[in-house]
């Protein structure tokens, strides 16, 4: 395959290893070598995957990790699956922006991308490497000096970079010297912060508000203009403020600068992004399920689909995207049996949850900041072991770095259990709060963030419902078996978990003339319902707490 007769789809995957590079001129380098390669090959058209640029901004190529949470694992995903068509090219600057990995990790890399008949071309230097090349013993030596080459420089930087990083923590934890680094925007150079401070608690402010990481941009550029740090903005760097620690003060786990926000909000923060609670929460949402409901089979987003006045329909959103080839789930299921299931035995539990937290929050930031540790040392702990792996030389230093961070990890595993255990405990079944519930009929859009907030879903699987309170343990399902045209009714079976619920197992139906489009999309609507009145959904439906709050509050009116 001669340069000049290239043509078909081209990928554009752009890739820079360190944080410190983000906002230079690194991304600009590399696309002005893709822009002036494809001014010469008019036959060549770009395409983008799932309409997003592959990018791995701070991501090393050296370690693998743009292979296993970038977009680059994400576009040989895609090949792998077939969604990139055979004949297409992946488009970088240098081969080195693809990989510095080890020449038989690379090889494992290329034979993946080759065998789907995908062609690798470099810009700068106008190399192809292409499939049929693969058996071509000159492109072939080229090629394994050209890995060497870039795992050898990566690895020199990499032993540079860490002997530094050693003494730096060191300087940190025992003398509590902060370290001499590039400053995030919002800091001076002392740690302090600055004008700019606003700008991050507008960020957090927005991100709680469920906005994305676009919209958040917009309303940035809006209030504040064109500011300096605003001209290098864009939707990556304001996820990477969001989870950057130094926003609570912290540097190698010592509060050595000035908090931005307090502990609180970033940790919270940080479960939101973690656990995706806001992925499917859309400025258009109208319907009270609108994001709380996950497929059970790929984990995506179930949307909420009604034409003319039928009753809406969940539908996975990976399997209508992808024409049902990503996704084997049913194609429908009525949204009136998810909403009984949620009105009737989901919902009371969640305003409880959302109760507790919102009276006594001590516990749940606890949890969510040993959550953000634990990830942090995990990760930090398979860095080390991997660099210890690949050490020519064994250093007692990081073994007993090592050793000290596994003991961390126990340690936190165990307080984790601790306060999980402290907040079952403490949840009330009866303390459901009057704001709540008038939340849910006085401002829908705010109470549908309050549940996606929370984190709890539903997840569908074979025509199943089933939630978890706490840590994906299960504790209701609600199973759908057939639609009665008699009764005109959808037949279920429910599930629940003896710590919640009197009867574990019992049939029951959803009729269809119970519900209307207009009383699903406002089910709180010109309704008196009081926290005294969701605390009896447990009496009425009969779930099982043990709290004598809830008899006192029932005491007046028992059936």
């Amino acid at each position: 395959m001669s340069n000049d007769k290239l043509s078909g789809n081209v990928y554009l995957y752009q890739r820079f290893s360190s944080q410190a590079q983000e906002g230079n001129s690194s991304l600009y380098r590399q696309g002005e070598a893709q822009r002036e390669w494809l001014s010469n090959h008019p036959g060549c058209e770009v395409v983008e995957l799932e309409g997003k640029p592959l990018i791995d901004a701070g991501i090393s190529a050296f370690s693998g990790k743009h292979l296993s949470s970038g977009s680059l694992g994400r576009l040989v995903a895609a090949i792998e699956s077939k969604v990139v068509p055979k004949g297409s090219i992946i488009l970088v600057e240098h081969f080195s922006r693809i990989s510095r990995m080890a020449i038989t990790e690379t090889e494992k890399l290329l034979d993946k991308i080759w065998d789907h008949d995908i062609s690798i071309v470099t810009a700068r230097d106008q190399s192809i490497y292409s499939p049929k090349m693969r058996d071509d013993l000159t492109t072939r030596m080229r090629l394994i000096l050209e890995i060497d080459k870039a795992h050898s420089d990566s690895k020199w930087r990499s032993e540079k970079v860490k002997s530094s990083w050693l003494r730096r923590e060191n300087n940190a934890k025992e003398n509590k010297i902060p370290p001499k680094m590039r400053m995030p925007f919002w800091l001076n150079r002392e740690g302090g912060l600055n004008e700019f401070a606003d700008v991050v608690r507008d960020i957090f402010k927005l991100h709680a508000q469920g906005l994305g990481q676009v919209l958040i941009e917009r309303s940035l550029r809006k209030k504040y203009g064109e500011i300096k740090p605003l001209i290098n903005i864009n939707p990556t760097k304001i996820i990477r403020i969001i989870q950057n620690p130094k926003c609570i003060g912290l540097v190698y786990n010592e509060k050595l600068y000035e908090a931005v926000v307090k502990d609180e909000v970033f940790y919270n923060a940080q479960r939101i992004c973690k656990e995706r609670l806001f992925t499917s929460v859309r400025p258009d949402r109208k319907w009270p399920l609108h994001g709380l409901v996950k497929c059970g089979h790929c984990g995506s987003g179930m949307s909420i689909q009604q034409s003319a006045d039928s009753l809406p329909l969940l539908r996975c959103s990976r399997k209508q995207r992808s024409g049902g080839e990503s996704c084997d789930a049913p194609t429908t299921f009525p949204y009136v049996v998810a909403y009984h299931f949620f009105s009737v035995y989901v919902e009371p539990l969640i305003l409880a949850k959302i109760s507790d937290v919102k009276r006594s929050s001590t516990s749940h930031v606890q949890k969510a900041e040993l959550k953000y540790k634990l990830k942090e040392r995990q990760e930090k702990l398979a860095d080390l072991k991997d660099h210890y792996k690949n050490s020519e030389k064994v250093s007692v230093t990081i073994f007993s770095l090592m050793e000290e961070l596994d003991a961390e990890i126990n340690d936190i595993v165990n307080q984790l259990a601790e306060v999980q255990a402290e907040i079952e405990r403490n949840l009330n079944l009866a303390a459901i709060s009057n704001e709540m519930v008038e939340l849910s009929y006085s401002d829908p859009l705010q109470y549908n963030l309050e549940l996606n907030r929370i984190g709890n879903k539903i997840f569908l699987k074979n025509k199943e419902l089933s939630f978890s309170l706490e840590e994906n343990k299960v504790i209701a399902k609600f199973k759908f078996t057939h639609y009665d045209r008699k009764s005109k009714a959808y037949q279920c079976i429910f599930y629940g978990s003896k710590d919640y619920f009197k009867k574990s197992e019992f049939v029951t139906e959803v009729r269809t003339c119970d519900w209307d489009v207009d009383r699903l999309l406002n089910p709180h609507k010109d309704r008196d319902f009081s926290a005294k009145d969701a605390a009896r959904t447990f009496y009425y439906s009969k779930l099982y707490s043990e709290s004598s709050n809830l008899d006192i509050l029932l005491q007046d009116d028992k059936l």
